[in-house]
């Protein structure tokens, strides 16, 4: 029975290190390049994930005004995007400052300038 088994075990065990394989580069994080970061954002309404506030509708205008909504309220500032990096400064929420952009698979995150994630949105 065993010699039976070996050949279909073997042959799943090859299947799922390809699998594997074949995901591990799509997981890696692609950070964006400025032109990238811009045509995701600019003049974008985005239906992003925040990392602490769940569900954050995000209006960045083609001016640099960035309007935001969650069930806590909502909030408006200033975005930019510099050197790849999505930079925004809010009247009353607390992030300030520039992030990562980076695309990881067919989503896409923004990160705290620490380096820690502030939100996904799906890529589009």
């Amino acid at each position: 029975m065993l010699i039976h088994l070996r050949a279909p075990l073997q042959s799943l065990l090859m299947l799922c290190a390809a699998l594997a394989a074949s995901t591990g580069s799509a997981a890696d994080p692609a950070p964006l390049t400025q032109e990238e970061a811009l045509l995701s954002v600019k003049g974008k309404k985005l239906s992003t994930h925040n990392a602490r506030f769940g569900a954050v509708a995000l209006d960045f205008r083609d001016d640099g005004r960035v309007y935001g909504s969650n069930q806590g309220g909502t909030d408006s500032g200033q975005w930019k995007v510099e050197q790849g990096r999505l930079c925004l400064a809010w009247r009353n929420w607390d992030y300030k400052g520039c992030g990562v952009l980076q695309k990881r698979g067919d989503v896409l995150e923004h990160l705290h300038p620490d380096g820690s994630l502030h939100f996904t949105v799906k890529a589009p």
